[in-house]
C-alpha cells in the first residue's frame, strides 16, 4: 500500500514537471513562427531588416519633384511624376468600354497651374489626388501599375461627350508628337550649322515655345534652352532664361557638339533656373 502510494505521488510530480517545462518550449516555438524583422549583429545591437513600407507599396513613397517648365499640361506632369516608379496613365481602349472613361482626356490637356509645378513632402498617392484636384479621383490599377482619372460625383453635369472627343483627340496628337523617336545625340541638322535669327521677341514669348520653333535636331529641349540663352545673354534680364525680353531679337549661331551640355546637365541648369526664377531670387 505505501509503495502504491508513493508511485502515485512520484507520478503525479513528473507529470507536474513535464507540464512546467513543456510549456515554455511551445512558447518558443510559437515565437519562431512569426515574422520579426530584426536580426541582432551583436549581443545588445539588433538592426532592423527588409522592405520598407514605399517599396512594398509604390504609392507611399515621399516625393519631391519640380515639374520642367517645358511640361504644361497636367497629363505631362502625370507622365513625369510616375514614370519614376513605374506606373503610366492608362489611356487604353476596349471597345465595349463606356464613354466615361474619356473624362480624364479633360484633365490631362488642362494647363498646369503653377501651384502644382512644386509637389513635396507628400505620397505619391496624395500627389495624384492633388493632380486631379476636386474635380477628378484617381483610379489605380495594382496590377498594371497604371493610374485612370474619373469626374467625381456631381461634376458630370460641367462636361458633354464633344469636349471629351475634342479632349481625348488633343492629347492623343500630343502624345504622337513626343513619342517620335529622338534622333541620335550629337547629330545636328545641316540647317543648324547656318546663322540664322529669331525675332523680334514679343510680350508674353517663353524661351521654350520659341525653341519649340526651331529646327534644332539631335538636341534635347533642355539642351536647347541652355544653347540659345548662352547664345543671347543680352535677351534676358538678370541672368535668368525665365526672364526673356520682349523686342530682343535671338541669334542661332552654329551648333558645336563639343561645347554642347550633355542632356543631364542641360537639365540639371533649366531647373536651377526656373528654381531661383519661381522662388523670386531674380526680380521677374
Amino acid at each position: 500500500m505505501v509503495v502504491f502510494m508513493r508511485e502515485t505521488v512520484i507520478g503525479r510530480w513528473v507529470a507536474i514537471l513535464t507540464m512546467i517545462f513543456a510549456l515554455p518550449l511551445t512558447v518558443q516555438a510559437n515565437t519562431t513562427d512569426t515574422t520579426d524583422s530584426r536580426i541582432l549583429e551583436s549581443r545588445y545591437i539588433s538592426a532592423q531588416v527588409g522592405p520598407e513600407d514605399a517599396q512594398t507599396d509604390l504609392l507611399k513613397s515621399i516625393i519631391d519633384i519640380q515639374v520642367p517648365e517645358q511640361i504644361t499640361t497636367v497629363g505631362g506632369a502625370l507622365d513625369y511624376l510616375l514614370r519614376p516608379y513605374g506606373f503610366q496613365l492608362d489611356v487604353s481602349h476596349e471597345v465595349d468600354e463606356q464613354p466615361e472613361v474619356d473624362e480624364q482626356y479633360l484633365l490631362l490637356v488642362l494647363t498646369l497651374p503653377e501651384p502644382h509645378r512644386k509637389l513635396e513632402s507628400m505620397t505619391l498617392m496624395d500627389a495624384l489626388i492633388t493632380l486631379g484636384g476636386k474635380s477628378f479621383r484617381p483610379l489605380i490599377n495594382p496590377v498594371k501599375r497604371s493610374v485612370r482619372y474619373q469626374l467625381r460625383e456631381g461634376f458630370g453635369q460641367f462636361a458633354t461627350a464633344e469636349e471629351m472627343e475634342v479632349a481625348k483627340q488633343e492629347w492623343l496628337d500630343q502624345k504622337e508628337i513626343t513619342s517620335l523617336p529622338p534622333k541620335e545625340p550629337g547629330v545636328i541638322s545641316v540647317v543648324q550649322q547656318e546663322h540664322q535669327t529669331y525675332g523680334p521677341v514679343q510680350r508674353g514669348d517663353s524661351l521654350s515655345h520659341i525653341a519649340s520653333q526651331l529646327n534644332l535636331t539631335g538636341m534635347t529641349i533642355d539642351q536647347v534652352l541652355v544653347y540659345l540663352f548662352r547664345a543671347n545673354p543680352h535677351a534676358f534680364a538678370n541672368e535668368n532664361m525665365n526672364h526673356l525680353l520682349a523686342g530682343k531679337m535671338l541669334n542661332t549661331p552654329p551648333v558645336n557638339p563639343e561645347t554642347l551640355p550633355t542632356a543631364f546637365e542641360a537639365s540639371q541648369l533649366v531647373d536651377e533656373h526656373y528654381r531661383l526664377w519661381i522662388q523670386r531670387e531674380v526680380t521677374p
